[in-house]
Order: structure tokens, then C-alpha cells, then sequence
């Protein structure tokens, strides 16, 4: 069972910063496999990067906060992703299947 998490992130100022800068910090993100979708934001925040991790979320917070463009992340909801469960049969199926089964002896 993974986890699945939201974090909104801001990119900080370098003095003479690029053009290229925000670009940049989106190529590294798109290289961190338990990424799933990044979103530009407008406002104190500039990524919004879904997660998928297979353990902790932990983990993938510290390699984004390793790069060094990041200036602040914050996480915004944590949730386990449940394993998918087996379809349910309908009424006619199981009564199908009933009436199909050999008589008990």
C-alpha cells in the first residue's frame, strides 16, 4: 500500500536569475520517479507536484528539498491509497451461478 501526497512548493531567488530557472526546477522534478503531475501555481507558492511513494512521503519531501532552487515546501494532504478491491457481483450473477452449481448429494 502507498501513500499519496500534495505538496506545494517555492521556487527561491538566485541573484541573476534566468529565464530558464522555473524550467529548471520543473525538468528536475519530472525526474523524481514517485512524481505524478506537477501544476504552476500563481501566488506564495509556484509548483503544486502530486506524489505517489510507495512508503513514506518523508522521503520524497527530503529529495525535493535537497534541489537547490527549492525555498519552502509545504504539504498539503497525505493520504494512504487503498489497494484495489475485487469487483462486486451483481444479484443476478450470484443467482446464475446458484442455480448453475450441482445439487448437494
Amino acid at each position: 500500500m502507498g501513500t499519496k501526497a500534495y505538496f506545494m512548493i517555492n521556487v527561491g531567488n538566485r541573484p541573476g536569475q534566468q529565464d530558464g530557472y522555473y524550467l529548471e526546477a520543473w525538468r528536475d522534478l519530472e525526474a523524481i520517479p514517485e512524481v505524478k503531475s506537477i501544476e504552476a501555481l500563481s501566488g506564495a507558492y509556484d509548483f503544486m507536484v502530486e506524489v505517489d511513494a510507495p512508503q513514506r512521503v518523508i522521503f520524497v519531501a527530503d529529495k525535493i528539498l535537497a534541489k537547490p532552487w527549492v525555498k519552502r515546501l509545504h504539504v498539503l494532504k497525505v493520504e494512504p491509497v487503498e489497494p484495489p478491491s475485487p469487483p462486486k457481483r451483481s444479484l443476478r450473477d450470484l443467482f446464475k451461478d446458484w442455480r448453475q452449481a450441482p445439487p448437494n448429494s
